[in-house]
């Protein structure tokens, strides 16, 4: 006849839940005032290490659990960095919008020389605080010509954060990148700049420095930009004027930076804007004009009055 096999053994230790600690710890301090028992068989008893019968005896109250760091396997801290700089990259140059998980993929292996599988891509994607796998659906594509619809698209603190290290470091060096640090260098960067990010960039700039200046609705923001610095508007440029024009074309960058990156941002900037114009002689035109006023400019024309 077959005998019934034997119980399992208990473990030595148990797991104690942290809202089942307190009675725990008055149990065992209980036994250790009335048993006079040592550490050892308090232990035993309990089914809990020497600590915790330690950490018992001098004090009632249970110390906070400690937080166990997140783990990460071998694969996804080793690719972890290089997909990070892939999203950041991506999103700059396509108006924040963020990759597919095929294509990051597909650039992990092709543009990195990183061997890693799909799946660990997928792992690592699925806990990304920037990235899910809705992100495409959420980020709708920018308008062609339509600047006013274009408030709907946001501005991402990654994107923006790119944009201000990398005008920092122009600042600061500009012969490293390949400027001499004039005005005229300097704003054919950020052109260049913004044409990269499709035109996102900078969108609302001339907008925004309009309101801030008061008039010149029909300047670029480069011209628009000097009028705004120290002295007015200075024609021909000398150095102490190009200096100060640098200076202050890297300030209100960054003052519309600080201005775009809130929730309704851009969307401010050309309401604001928008009841600027209504107030202007040149906004109301005689009905059934089929011409500007003659004192208007050509929207995009970049000259001024000496």
């Amino acid at each position: 006849m077959r005998q019934k096999p034997a119980d399992p053994k208990k473990p030595k230790r148990s797991f104690t839940k942290a809202a089942d600690k307190p009675a725990l710890f008055a149990a065992i301090r209980r036994d250790a005032e009335v048993e006079r028992l040592p550490v050892s068989h308090l232990a035993r008893r309990h089914r809990v290490s020497p600590a915790t019968v330690r950490q018992a005896l001098n004090s009632p109250t249970p110390p906070p659990r400690k937080k166990r760091p997140p783990t990460l396997g071998p694969a996804k801290g080793r690719i972890g960095p290089t997909i990070d700089a892939i999203l950041d990259e991506y999103a700059a140059a396509h108006a924040g919008r963020f990759p597919t998980m095929r294509v990051i993929w597909e650039k992990l292996l092709d543009e990195h020389g990183v061997t890693a599988a799909y799946a660990t891509v997928h792992r690592y994607l699925a806990s990304h605080p920037h990235w899910s796998t809705d992100t495409l659906a959420r980020q709708p594509g920018q308008p062609s010509g339509d600047f006013l619809a274009a408030t709907q698209l946001p501005f991402y603190g990654n994107v923006i954060k790119q944009y201000r290290a990398l005008l920092t470091a122009i600042r600061r060096d500009p012969a490293r990148h390949g400027l001499d640090g004039s005005y005229a260098t300097t704003t054919a960067f950020l052109l260049g700049l913004d044409a990269g990010s499709s035109w996102s960039m900078l969108t609302g700039f001339q907008e925004w420095l309009v309101v801030r200046l008061g008039k010149g609705h029909d300047l670029t923001w480069p011209v628009l930009v000097r009028h705004l610095a120290p002295g007015g508007w200075v024609h021909p440029l000398s150095a102490p004027a190009d200096s100060a024009a640098v200076t202050t074309l890297h300030g209100l960058i960054g003052e519309f930076f600080t201005t775009r990156e809130q929730p309704d941002g851009l969307a401010r900037i050309f309401r604001d804007y928008q009841s600027w114009a209504t107030t202007q002689d040149w906004y109301h035109l005689p009905q059934g004009s089929d011409r500007l006023p003659s004192n208007l400019v050509a929207p995009g024309q970049d000259t001024a009055p000496d």
